[in-house]
Protein backbone atom coordinates (compact mmCIF):
# COMPACT_ATOMS: atom_id res chain seq x y z
CA UNK A 1 0.00 0.00 0.00
CA UNK A 2 2.90 2.51 1.05
CA UNK A 3 3.90 3.50 -2.71
CA UNK A 4 1.06 4.54 -4.64
CA UNK A 5 -1.19 5.44 -1.15
CA UNK A 6 -0.97 8.36 0.51
CA UNK A 7 -1.92 8.69 4.55
CA UNK A 8 -3.75 10.10 6.35
CA UNK A 9 -6.11 11.56 4.08
CA UNK A 10 -9.44 13.74 4.71
CA UNK A 11 -10.58 13.84 0.81
CA UNK A 12 -13.87 12.21 -0.22
CA UNK A 13 -12.34 9.33 -1.95
CA UNK A 14 -10.33 8.10 1.48
CA UNK A 15 -10.54 4.64 2.29
CA UNK A 16 -10.70 3.35 5.76
CA UNK A 17 -7.76 1.28 7.25
CA UNK A 18 -6.79 -1.02 10.26
CA UNK A 19 -3.57 0.66 11.74
CA UNK A 20 -3.30 0.73 15.33
CA UNK A 21 -1.00 -1.80 17.00
CA UNK A 22 -0.48 -2.40 20.82
CA UNK A 23 -2.42 -1.06 23.83
CA UNK A 24 -3.68 2.44 21.71
CA UNK A 25 -4.48 -0.11 19.25
CA UNK A 26 -7.70 -2.33 18.47
CA UNK A 27 -9.61 -2.47 21.70
CA UNK A 28 -12.13 -4.49 20.82
CA UNK A 29 -13.08 -7.78 19.25
CA UNK A 30 -15.34 -5.44 16.39
CA UNK A 31 -12.77 -3.61 13.48
CA UNK A 32 -12.74 0.02 14.04
CA UNK A 33 -10.49 1.70 11.35
CA UNK A 34 -8.40 4.66 12.58
CA UNK A 35 -6.44 5.77 9.43
CA UNK A 36 -7.50 6.66 6.29
CA UNK A 37 -6.43 6.27 3.01
CA UNK A 38 -5.90 7.56 -0.61
CA UNK A 39 -5.35 5.91 -3.92
CA UNK A 40 -2.88 8.05 -5.88
CA UNK A 41 -4.26 6.81 -9.61
CA UNK A 42 -7.89 6.98 -10.84
CA UNK A 43 -10.31 4.55 -10.36
CA UNK A 44 -11.32 2.21 -7.82
CA UNK A 45 -8.25 1.27 -5.55
CA UNK A 46 -7.16 -2.07 -6.02
CA UNK A 47 -6.00 -2.82 -2.78
CA UNK A 48 -9.90 -3.02 -1.86
CA UNK A 49 -10.63 -6.14 -3.51
CA UNK A 50 -8.48 -7.78 -0.78
CA UNK A 51 -10.32 -6.47 1.97
CA UNK A 52 -12.03 -8.77 4.43
CA UNK A 53 -14.56 -9.29 7.10
CA UNK A 54 -12.06 -10.68 9.36
CA UNK A 55 -8.44 -9.31 10.07
CA UNK A 56 -5.40 -11.11 11.53
CA UNK A 57 -2.47 -9.38 13.10
CA UNK A 58 0.96 -9.54 11.29
CA UNK A 59 3.23 -8.44 14.64
CA UNK A 60 2.19 -7.70 18.06
CA UNK A 61 3.52 -6.62 21.59
CA UNK A 62 3.18 -9.38 23.49
CA UNK A 63 2.31 -7.88 26.58
CA UNK A 64 0.92 -4.64 25.25
CA UNK A 65 -1.50 -6.09 22.58
CA UNK A 66 -5.32 -7.03 23.26
CA UNK A 67 -6.16 -9.21 20.34
CA UNK A 68 -4.96 -11.32 17.75
CA UNK A 69 -7.83 -11.27 14.96
CA UNK A 70 -10.64 -8.58 14.86
CA UNK A 71 -13.95 -8.90 12.56
CA UNK A 72 -16.68 -6.55 11.27
CA UNK A 73 -19.71 -6.29 9.28
CA UNK A 74 -17.89 -4.52 7.13
CA UNK A 75 -14.54 -5.71 4.59
CA UNK A 76 -11.80 -3.77 5.74
CA UNK A 77 -8.09 -3.66 4.66
CA UNK A 78 -5.26 -3.19 7.23
CA UNK A 79 -1.64 -1.83 7.69
CA UNK A 80 -0.01 -4.27 10.39
CA UNK A 81 -3.70 -5.88 10.24
CA UNK A 82 -3.55 -8.68 7.52
CA UNK A 83 -7.23 -9.11 5.84
CA UNK A 84 -8.39 -13.12 4.93
CA UNK A 85 -10.54 -13.14 2.56
CA UNK A 86 -13.13 -15.43 1.38
CA UNK A 87 -15.06 -15.42 4.68
CA UNK A 88 -18.93 -14.04 5.47
CA UNK A 89 -19.54 -12.34 8.42
CA UNK A 90 -20.76 -14.58 10.74
CA UNK A 91 -17.45 -16.90 9.88
CA UNK A 92 -15.81 -14.07 10.57
CA UNK A 93 -16.77 -13.43 13.97
CA UNK A 94 -16.73 -17.21 14.68
CA UNK A 95 -12.85 -16.89 13.60
CA UNK A 96 -11.96 -13.83 15.63
CA UNK A 97 -13.89 -15.69 18.55
CA UNK A 98 -11.28 -18.70 18.67
CA UNK A 99 -8.38 -16.90 17.08
CA UNK A 100 -8.49 -14.75 20.56
CA UNK A 101 -9.07 -17.89 22.80
CA UNK A 102 -6.29 -19.74 24.81
CA UNK A 103 -6.02 -22.33 21.94
CA UNK A 104 -6.18 -19.84 19.26
CA UNK A 105 -3.59 -17.44 20.82
CA UNK A 106 -1.12 -20.61 21.14
CA UNK A 107 -1.43 -22.08 18.45
CA UNK A 108 -0.29 -18.34 16.53
CA UNK A 109 2.38 -18.23 18.88
CA UNK A 110 3.66 -21.49 18.09
CA UNK A 111 5.43 -19.97 14.76
CA UNK A 112 6.45 -16.26 15.60
CA UNK A 113 9.15 -14.54 13.46
CA UNK A 114 12.06 -11.74 14.68
CA UNK A 115 11.17 -11.80 18.62
CA UNK A 116 9.52 -13.71 20.97
CA UNK A 117 8.43 -10.21 23.08
CA UNK A 118 7.25 -8.68 19.44
CA UNK A 119 6.88 -11.61 17.00
CA UNK A 120 5.90 -11.00 13.37
CA UNK A 121 2.99 -13.62 11.73
CA UNK A 122 3.95 -13.85 8.04
CA UNK A 123 0.93 -15.18 5.83
CA UNK A 124 2.23 -18.76 5.55
CA UNK A 125 2.16 -19.17 9.69
CA UNK A 126 -2.12 -17.99 9.19
CA UNK A 127 -2.10 -20.26 6.01
CA UNK A 128 -1.08 -23.04 8.25
CA UNK A 129 -2.93 -22.74 11.18
CA UNK A 130 -5.79 -25.13 12.15
CA UNK A 131 -8.81 -23.82 13.16
CA UNK A 132 -12.31 -24.99 13.30
CA UNK A 133 -14.46 -25.95 10.51
CA UNK A 134 -16.02 -22.61 9.46
CA UNK A 135 -19.05 -24.57 7.35
CA UNK A 136 -19.97 -26.33 10.09
CA UNK A 137 -22.79 -24.30 11.39
CA UNK A 138 -22.70 -26.01 14.69
CA UNK A 139 -19.56 -24.40 15.27
CA UNK A 140 -20.24 -21.15 13.52
CA UNK A 141 -23.12 -20.21 15.41
CA UNK A 142 -22.02 -20.38 19.17
CA UNK A 143 -19.08 -19.07 18.14
CA UNK A 144 -20.61 -16.04 16.23
CA UNK A 145 -22.85 -15.57 19.14
CA UNK A 146 -20.75 -15.12 21.50
CA UNK A 147 -18.89 -12.37 19.20
CA UNK A 148 -21.94 -10.43 19.32
CA UNK A 149 -22.12 -10.60 22.92
CA UNK A 150 -18.46 -9.26 23.53
CA UNK A 151 -18.05 -7.42 20.26
CA UNK A 152 -18.64 -3.94 22.34
CA UNK A 153 -16.54 -4.60 25.08
CA UNK A 154 -12.71 -2.80 25.67
CA UNK A 155 -10.21 -6.06 25.93
CA UNK A 156 -8.03 -5.94 28.13
CA UNK A 157 -3.86 -6.08 27.72
CA UNK A 158 -2.36 -9.45 27.31
CA UNK A 159 -0.45 -8.48 30.31
CA UNK A 160 -3.55 -8.00 32.48
CA UNK A 161 -3.90 -11.15 33.04
CA UNK A 162 -6.41 -14.32 32.44
CA UNK A 163 -9.86 -12.23 32.48
CA UNK A 164 -13.13 -12.07 32.25
CA UNK A 165 -13.47 -11.95 29.08
CA UNK A 166 -10.73 -14.39 27.46
CA UNK A 167 -12.39 -16.97 30.06
CA UNK A 168 -16.01 -16.17 28.66
CA UNK A 169 -14.16 -16.93 25.07
CA UNK A 170 -12.90 -20.42 26.31
CA UNK A 171 -15.62 -21.27 28.02
CA UNK A 172 -17.56 -20.81 24.23
CA UNK A 173 -14.63 -22.48 22.09
CA UNK A 174 -13.89 -25.53 24.49
CA UNK A 175 -18.77 -26.04 25.09
CA UNK A 176 -18.36 -25.94 21.14
CA UNK A 177 -15.18 -28.51 20.05
CA UNK A 178 -16.07 -30.59 23.29
CA UNK A 179 -12.59 -29.52 25.13
CA UNK A 180 -12.02 -29.31 28.57
CA UNK A 181 -12.47 -25.77 30.05
CA UNK A 182 -10.46 -26.70 33.43
CA UNK A 183 -7.29 -27.59 31.06
CA UNK A 184 -7.98 -24.59 29.18
CA UNK A 185 -8.20 -22.21 31.59
CA UNK A 186 -5.28 -23.63 33.45
CA UNK A 187 -3.10 -22.97 29.92
CA UNK A 188 -5.12 -19.37 29.81
CA UNK A 189 -3.29 -18.82 33.55
CA UNK A 190 -0.48 -19.93 32.42
CA UNK A 191 -0.22 -17.78 29.22
CA UNK A 192 -0.91 -14.93 31.05
CA UNK A 193 2.50 -15.46 33.34
CA UNK A 194 4.61 -15.73 30.54
CA UNK A 195 7.18 -13.32 30.70
CA UNK A 196 6.97 -12.18 27.41
CA UNK A 197 3.27 -11.16 27.89
CA UNK A 198 2.95 -10.36 32.09
CA UNK A 199 6.38 -8.51 30.88
CA UNK A 200 8.14 -9.38 33.98
CA UNK A 201 9.95 -12.42 35.31
CA UNK A 202 9.21 -15.14 36.82
CA UNK A 203 9.00 -14.07 40.88
CA UNK A 204 9.46 -10.70 40.12
CA UNK A 205 6.88 -8.52 41.86
CA UNK A 206 4.76 -6.03 39.98
CA UNK A 207 1.87 -3.70 41.05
Amino acid sequence: MRDDYTRPSTSRDAFPVLASKGADGQQRLEAVPDQYWKWKQPGEPPILKKAGHLLVTMGQNNSAARLTAVASDERYVGQGWMPVTGLGTTQAKAAAVFLNSTPGRLLVMRHPGKSLGFPFYNPATWRALPIPDLDDPRIVSPLAACWEATHRETVPQFRDGYTDIRRRWDIVVCDTLGWDIDQVAELGELLAREPTVRGVAYGQWKA
